[in-house]
């Protein structure tokens, strides 16, 4: 009795040394005395058995050819010979086996390939593949050979030496010895050890049946009390003896940071700007913020509901958990123009992301969405007043071009006024810069008013090879054009001219910088961490200096003598309307590089997607 007036540890200490210690110190223990004893018996035996076949082998002191002499049987049959060797050496071998009782003994001659046991019936004519194999290795290597073989049927030794004279090996000793009897007696202590290990497991198993069932109807009463807390924080279990008890304090402690750890949540999320939604498995909403009850529309009410009950069909928060839910599909700073409940219009970062618990299970998908309206109307009027400075450049750029030609213009009809004829030189040359004037106006336009695009899905490399033969055709110039493109890229969404105009632009002005001499190579490749294709064009020129890079992309900024410096300006903006990008990197005395990068046809059509499809939109 005074054992289960014990704490649970300490009767659970001892119920281990019973169950386990115990049991598992006896099998240990059985075990090795059976494996001791087994092995220090194989050791005997070989000793023995060795030894048997030594005294064999210096029994025997002439060979096998010197008794055939002896006899004068060398022209005998190979029968009759084993007949004739077998009585000759019988006495040795019996002698041999009174010497060493329960061994089996005998001679194998190399000349005649025959086993000599001295039994005059028994020929030798076939013996097994195993002790063939055996005797081989032993005049191979010229070393014993001991086999252990069959334990679990009863055991047998055997020892193979060499038989040596005259530093010649003639053949082979060998000996064999059963080992059935003992290994019965070792079979009957094994028998035994395994009744005292079962004996040891059932009388632990009948001290643990009282514990368990006190233990059992304590865990029942906290279970009872746990169903309880589930369902309300507050409750607070009842004590208990022992270590359960301390395992009820442990969860009434636990219970109460919760009930802290909750309230802190909720003093967090309210004061976050940004909304926050949370939803499970199911797509039910289980926490939400003030933020994302203003900005989204809802009320408090709507914890513990659907969202596909709380959004409208046409909402996109909606079909974003959704495919956070269903596919592991996230979206990352989307924007999303979206109509709010008192009639503004709201412009709103969204991201989405899964929650995973401690055993990085999916447990449900978080919505975060953030109110940038009024950081976009404040970029907005940032634009507006860099547009009106980028125009005022271009006014002046536009007056400096322009003013040149018509300098020139203007002084040569100053010229024809005072009766001078126009002379075919000078019509010549008026017209030259009348052309160079209508040339910059058509940049100026294409710039300013881009011709449409008309996007589709193109093979690139197909639009890479047709650009690069048409640079060739139209400049009959020395630079040598390397090609590596990529295989198996997606088809790109582009607008085939558009992209082609800036391929040319980029090439001209690679050739221009190499003096039409030089190398250029092209690539194509796909580019992960922007997830889009790109285009290099790279050469080996002189590199552009560390202080013109800033301006590349600048109207009528130009390092050439003849230039417009409307080229890249053009490039940029295309690029811009295909929601791709152009980047430049230099150095000088060693080359530049112009990446162009472009969006492939299924990453277009997800941007679509997100843009607002009501036909991909979840219903109710």
């Amino acid at each position: 009795m005074v054992f289960f007036k014990k704490s649970f540890s300490n009767q659970i200490m001892v119920l281990t040394v019973v169950l386990l210690l115990l049991p598992i110190a006896i099998t240990f223990y059985m075990l090795h005395v059976i494996r001791s004893t087994e092995q220090s018996m194989l050791e005997t035996h070989k000793k023995n058995l060795t030894k048997a076949v030594t005294f064999l082998d210096n029994s025997f002191p002439s060979t096998f050819d010197e008794i055939l002499k002896k006899h004068h049987a060398e022209d005998l049959t190979r029968r009759e010979k084993v007949i004739l060797l077998n009585r000759e050496l019988k006495p040795i071998i019996d002698q041999a086996k009174r010497n060493y009782p329960g061994v089996e003994l005998g001679f194998y001659s190399l000349s005649l390939d025959v086993i000599l046991d001295g039994d005059e019936q028994s020929y030798g004519e076939n013996f097994s593949k195993r002790r063939k194999e055996a005797f081989d290795e032993t005049i191979t290597k010229n070393k014993p050979v001991v086999q252990v073989f069959g334990l679990t049927q009863g055991g047998q030794i055997e020892v193979y030496q060499p038989l040596i004279r005259n530093g010649e090996v003639i053949g082979s000793v060998w000996g064999t010895e059963n080992l059935s009897t003992i290994y019965r007696r070792m079979n009957q202590i094994e028998v035994d050890a395994y009744g005292v290990i079962i004996l040891g497991g059932l009388l632990g198993l009948g001290g643990a049946f009282t514990l368990i069932a006190r233990l059992v109807t304590t865990v029942n009463q906290v279970k009872a009390g746990v169903q309880k807390l589930e369902k309300d924080l507050t409750y607070v279990l009842p004590p208990a003896p022992g270590e359960i008890g301390e395992i009820t304090q442990a969860i009434n402690h636990l219970a109460t940071k919760l009930i802290n750890a909750q309230n802190y949540n909720e003093i967090i999320l309210a004061s976050i700007d940004d909304g926050i939604l949370a939803v499970d498995l199911a797509g039910n909403i289980i926490s939400l913020n003030s933020s994302a009850m203003r900005i989204l529309g809802l009320e408090n009410s709507c914890l513990g509901k659907n969202i596909v009950d709380v959004f409208p069909t046409d909402s996109p928060f909606c079909r974003f958990l959704q495919d956070a839910l269903k596919m592991q599909e996230l979206v990352k700073d989307k924007e999303l123009i979206y109509p709010s409940s008192n009639g503004k219009t709201l412009h709103l970062l969204v991201s989405t992301n899964l929650m995973v618990n401690i055993r990085q299970e999916i447990v449900g998908a978080v919505l975060t969405c953030r109110d940038i309206t009024e950081r976009t109307l404040l970029e907005e009027q940032v634009r507006r007043q860099e547009r009106l400075a980028a125009l005022g450049k271009l006014v002046a750029g536009v007056a400096h071009e322009i003013r040149n030609p018509l300098t020139s213009i203007s002084g040569y009809i100053q010229y024809w006024l005072k009766d001078h004829l126009p002379t075919p030189k000078s019509l010549q040359i008026v017209h030259k810069e009348i052309s160079r004037v209508n040339t910059i106006v058509d940049k100026l336009l294409q710039f300013s008013r881009p011709a449409t695009a008309i996007f589709g899905s193109h093979d690139l490399n197909q639009l890479v090879r047709r650009t690069l033969q048409s640079f060739k055709d139209a400049h009959d110039c020395a630079v040598e054009i390397e090609e590596d493109l990529a295989t198996g890229l997606p088809p790109a969404y582009m607008d085939p001219g558009q992209i082609e105009q800036v391929l040319l632009n980029i090439l001209y002005n690679a050739s221009q910088a190499t003096s039409n001499r030089g190398k250029i190579r092209v690539s194509t490749a796909y580019e992960p961490q922007k997830g889009m294709l790109v285009v290099s064009v790279a050469d080996n020129g002189p590199g552009i200096p560390e202080e013109v890079m800033p301006h590349l992309f600048e109207p009528f900024f130009t390092t050439k003598p003849k230039g417009t410096g409307l080229g890249l300006a053009i490039a940029y903006e295309i690029m811009q309307a295909h929601g791709g990008d152009i980047q430049v990197e230099s150095k000088v005395g060693q080359g530049t590089t112009c990446h162009i990068y472009l969006p492939f046809v299924n990453q277009n059509a997800e941007a679509k997607e997100g843009q607002g499809d009501a036909h991909n939109s979840c219903g109710r």
